[in-house]
């Protein structure tokens, strides 16, 4: 199978903001719970550094508290967090 120059290009993970899709935290706008009790992270996302949207990410309570045990196991040990991914 033949890749297209876009194809590879929306697969590789770049640090550059003005490169590819970044999907990322509005941060101006808090966690906030659904009617049905969900957990809502406001995201924003971009595409060659230009706004494309804004959605959330809805999670149940098992999944938020998944992540952030995630999250934890990363914040404790910062040696395996991706530096690529993070910038």
């Amino acid at each position: 199978m033949r890749t297209t120059h876009r194809q590879r290009r929306a697969t590789e993970v770049t640090a550059n903001p003005a490169q590819g899709v970044r999907i990322e935290r509005l941060s101006r706008r808090p966690l906030r719970r659904t009617q049905a009790g969900r957990i809502a992270l406001p995201l924003w996302v971009l595409k060659d550094g230009k706004h494309v949207g804004d959605g959330d990410l809805v999670m149940t309570q098992d999944e938020a508290t998944e992540l952030l045990l995630e999250l934890q196991a990363q914040l404790a040990n910062p040696s395996t967090i991706d530096r690529e991914a993070t910038t």
